[in-house]
C-alpha cells in the first residue's frame, strides 16, 4: 500500500516536472479580454441566464396564479 503511494506520488510529481510546458490554458481559461472566443462565452452565459430566469419566472407565476385562484374556491366539504 505505502509502495503504491510513493509511486503515485512520484508520477505527479514527474508529470508536474515534465509537464509544465503543456500546462497553458487556453485564451478563454486564462481571460483574455479582447479575445472573440471570450466574447461569445460571455454572450453564451448571459443568454443561459436570461432563459432559465424566465423559466424560473414562469413556474413563480403559474403556482402565485394557482394559489390566487384557489381562494376563491369555495370547500366542497364546507357545510352551508
Amino acid at each position: 500500500m505505502k509502495l503504491l503511494f510513493i509511486s503515485r506520488l512520484a508520477g505527479l510529481f514527474a508529470l508536474l516536472i515534465a509537464g509544465q510546458n503543456m500546462a497553458f490554458s487556453c485564451p478563454v481559461c486564462f481571460g483574455a479580454l479582447d479575445d472573440p472566443a471570450t466574447n461569445g462565452m460571455a454572450y453564451a452565459i448571459i443568454t443561459l441566464l436570461g432563459i432559465t430566469g424566465g423559466v424560473l419566472a414562469g413556474f413563480v407565476s403559474f403556482f402565485l396564479r394557482l394559489g390566487r385562484g384557489s381562494r376563491g374556491v369555495p370547500n366542497e366539504r364546507s357545510e352551508p
